[in-house]
């Protein structure tokens, strides 16, 4: 099983490089290149668009690299899990069928719509007005208010409470 690339945004590009060896283990290019699929899921459907396999990337026998641009299809979809797989290639005289890697598309806690939404409040504008202490955070327009805290004032503490 291949590793997990990670989580990510709809429309991004996964890349990643991967190896063929002999039976001994020594750094080996493919007879027959075979052909790289992407599994969604439960290995259902597939799909092998917006995918470049580079073989022997730099002149180095045996490591190759893999381009998948996720806004090529529509098979690329959030919240998903896919696994890219290796189909039909010979390498050292043997046919191999293995999985290179496996990645999501904004299946994780990390693509959730509130942290995207806590980073635009972290690196937006954020004004606060004078008199009320109100302050509002802005989305990347610079207009549209994401967030508006409202202070509360007794005896020693303000306490902020968002709106």
């Amino acid at each position: 099983m291949g590793p997990y690339l990670g989580d990510y945004e709809k429309e991004a590009v996964v890349y990643f490089c991967w190896d063929s060896n002999d039976k001994d283990g020594a750094s080996i290019t493919r007879a027959t290149n075979g052909t790289i699929k992407v599994y969604k899921n439960n290995f259902i459907v597939e799909c092998s668009n917006g995918i470049t396999d580079i073989e022997d990337i730099d002149g180095l026998t045996g490591v190759h690299s893999c381009k998948i641009d996720l806004s090529w299809d529509a098979f690329y979809a959030a919240g998903f899990d896919y696994s890219v797989v290796l189909v039909g290639a010979v390498v050292d005289g043997e046919t191999v069928n293995a999985v290179l890697a496996s990645f999501s598309v904004e299946n994780r806690f990390s693509s959730n719509d509130k942290i995207k939404k806590a980073v635009k409040l972290l690196v937006n504008k954020a004004v606060q007005e004078k008199n009320s202490g109100q302050i509002k955070y802005y989305d990347d327009d610079g207009v549209t208010v994401l967030l508006t805290h409202t202070p509360d004032e007794q005896e020693l503490t303000i306490t902020r409470n968002p709106s």
